[in-house]
């Protein structure tokens, strides 16, 4: 992973020395930075800093968290957090109210035109909210911030400006499934029917997550550049192990993703209050995490306890602080808004 390796030292020193670092970007980024302070601040949350070496690290199959230790080697591993999440949960647990987060956060093997090692995260929970909250605050702070970066738009890289001025689109994912593919997302046979027939030629061994993620990526994803701004909304339950099921239709989780140009900027979802049914999915996507990576991650004992306690109605989102200023400058790629 590249945090603070000798090689980028050297490179951000020879930028440095050449002129080439992007002080126009990094204006902006300072000015994004304040201005999500003092939109939080103006509705009334707390911002909150929680240690970034945790005990316990959250687990997904497709994040890998940093390992560090103490000078011995000898003690139990630390993480760098992937993720403030459960920490703010605790919190929220506690009775904090309405927080947020604004810092780094870190994860390993990550590197592309929209991806690093080390990332600014924005995460944010309301009390008493649900998913419909939160998009409308996804909606505000874009364009609150547009209008102090880049007039009334965000940029895309092509040079397109893309409108923020009102609702986003939301679109249900099953519907974008039947709309793209002609298959439900949750129809393994008819969804592998369908990558075939676009010619992305799925393997046998392929799993229907595997097939899922295909889709969303190869075909869902790719039709969003022309929508502009837009909301996917109705993830699988199976795939959001802290979301809450929605009511009437428990295979669908109340989570939401939101994309510009498409772009994912944002996740977010109300989050699962349930201490029984959290306990034994966090236990099921661990096991899954160990037979998928070959690494046995601990279920954090201490958020265990905070769900016991009684976390509250609440739902919250993380958004990537990186890929908007990418996005509000009109650049490809990340690294034009950061100093690395």
């Amino acid at each position: 992973m590249r945090i603070c390796t000798e090689r980028g030292r050297k490179e951000t020193w020879r930028r440095l020395a050449d002129g080439e670092l992007p002080w126009k970007a990094l204006r902006a980024r300072a000015r994004v930075h304040d201005g999500i302070r003092a939109f939080f601040r103006e509705r009334d949350f707390l911002e909150v800093d929680p240690p970034i070496a945790q005990a316990y690290p959250n687990i997904d199959p497709n994040i890998f968290p940093v390992k560090i230790a103490d000078a011995s080697g000898e003690a139990a591993p630390f993480y760098l957090h992937t993720s403030p999440e459960l920490a703010m949960k605790k919190l929220l647990a506690a009775g904090s109210g309405d927080i947020f987060f604004l810092g780094k956060v870190f994860r390993d093997r990550e590197g592309s035109p929209l991806h690093a090692s080390e990332f600014t995260l924005l995460e944010w929970y309301r009390v008493g909210g649900d998913a419909d909250a939160v998009m409308r605050d996804v909606e505000e702070l874009v364009r609150t911030l547009a209008r102090t970066i880049g007039g009334e738009a965000v940029v895309h890289g092509g040079g397109n400006r893309i409108p923020v001025d009102g609702p986003w689109p939301r679109w249900e994912l099953d519907d974008a499934f039947r709309e793209l593919l002609g298959a439900g997302m949750a129809d393994e046979k008819a969804l592998r029917e369908a990558l075939d027939r676009k010619g992305l030629r799925p393997g046998a061994g392929e799993s229907w997550e595997d097939l899922f993620h295909r889709a969303c990526l190869d075909v869902v994803e790719p039709a969003l550049v022309e929508r502009g701004t837009c909301f996917l909304t109705g993830y699988p339950t199976s795939l959001g192990a802290m979301a809450r099921r929605r009511n009437g239709r428990p295979e669908v989780s109340e989570r939401f993703e939101g994309f510009v140009t498409g772009v994912e900027l944002v996740n977010g979802y109300e989050e699962l209050t349930d201490p029984v049914e959290q306990e034994a999915r966090l236990l099921a996507l661990a096991d899954h995490h160990r037979r998928s990576t070959g690494e046995a991650l601990a279920v954090d004992p201490g958020f265990l306890d905070a769900l016991r306690l009684g976390l509250p109605l609440c739902a919250g989102a993380a958004l990537g602080v990186d890929r908007l200023v990418m996005l509000l400058l009109g650049k490809n790629d990340i690294a034009d808004g950061m100093y690395r």
